[in-house]
């Protein structure tokens, strides 16, 4: 059973409180966390992202226990995390990046042994537990196989699974799918809502945006140690996606490179107003095998009756449209390259 709605419905609003969280590794360094505050509430995930170096992996190893902040508070479970270390660190689970695995385990046997580490004694509650984990994240037909003849993504998922041993308030996950296939991804991240739903609050890392998007209710990046943006993965689309969104074509004719020149023209001179766009970086065209073109452009709405004239005159037939908004993606590129 889990305690994190028990908890804010007792006055503490918050799982994680992080206020104005300074690290400086020696004194003439530049500061890897720089003044950063943000707030986690209880059962969300809380997406942390940034290019390499922006300073998650400090933040992520404070937030842990494994490093001391220079200066600032950070709070958990409405506890202060220096002072309270040890009580905290009963009631969270971590997955670090770094794989993590004992070779010599048969699968089975180190989700077992896992459970008696986090205090769980009874062997018969023991055993139905890992048999739950390993149907949960399909590991039964590996179970008798040690850790060390496993594949990379195999390892990965007991890395992640033997976590689940544990009935923590709070889970660090720290890019969880690295070497997982695409079905063991969805798998892990559907595992992972059903559990934020009985109220498992989630610190969650990853370079995959997809992954930000399916999984995480608000989502703060931080670059060269500051955040510069926090919001809803919605939020920041609206908020950065600067109106820009993209025209899917698919023709039954084969494109020529005439007619993309013409469309090319097209887009770069006219953002839909009859106005000449400012900056063409905005507006590009992606020519997809021979019949499909994607096409990004500020105010697509508009532009788009422009394009569909010049299709009629070079006599070609549109097998299907779409517009789109920006992806996460191209939002996080967006807000990162802009700073």
């Amino acid at each position: 059973m889990w305690k994190s709605n028990t908890l804010s419905r007792h006055g503490n609003e918050y799982c994680i409180s992080v206020s104005n969280l300074k690290k400086q590794y020696g004194k003439n360094n530049a500061y890897a966390v720089d003044s950063i505050t943000f707030n986690v509430r209880y059962g969300t995930v809380f997406g942390f992202l940034g290019p390499n170096g922006a300073g998650k992996s400090t933040t992520l190893k404070i937030l842990t226990t494994l490093l001391n902040p220079s200066s600032g508070s950070v709070r958990i479970f409405g506890k202060d995390l220096v002072k309270n270390q040890s009580e905290i660190k009963k009631r969270i689970g971590v997955v670090s990046q770094n794989p993590s695995f004992e070779a010599n385990l048969t699968v089975e046997r180190a989700l077992d042994l896992y459970g008696m580490l986090w205090g769980l004694r009874d062997g018969k509650i023991r055993r139905e537990k890992v048999n739950k984990i390993l149907h949960t994240f399909e590991l039964i037909s590996i179970r008798n196989a040690k850790n060390d003849e496993l594949s990379i993504g195999q390892r990965r998922r007991v890395q992640v699974a033997r976590e689940f041993m544990h009935d923590m308030d709070l889970l660090f996950l720290d890019e969880p799918t690295v070497g997982l296939d695409p079905s063991a991804r969805r798998l892990l991240l559907d595992h992972i809502k059903v559990h934020v739903k009985s109220g498992l609050t989630v610190f969650f890392t990853t370079h995959i945006m997809e992954e930000a998007e399916y999984l995480c209710d608000e989502i703060a990046i931080i670059d060269k140690g500051k955040i510069i943006a926090l919001d809803t993965p919605a939020g920041l689309k609206q908020k950065y996606g600067r109106g820009a969104k993209t025209i899917e074509l698919t023709f039954k004719d084969m494109l020529d490179k005439s007619f993309i020149d013409l469309l090319n023209t097209t887009i770069s001179k006219r953002d839909g107003n009859g106005e000449h766009i400012k900056d063409n970086s905005k507006s590009y065209i992606d020519v997809n095998g021979t019949h499909t073109v994607t096409i990004t452009v500020n105010n697509a709405e508009k532009i788009i009756s422009e394009i569909l004239q010049l299709v009629y005159k070079n006599g070609l037939h549109i097998e299907s449209i779409a517009i789109n908004p920006p992806s996460l993606e191209e939002v996080f590129l967006s807000i990162v390259n802009d700073i």
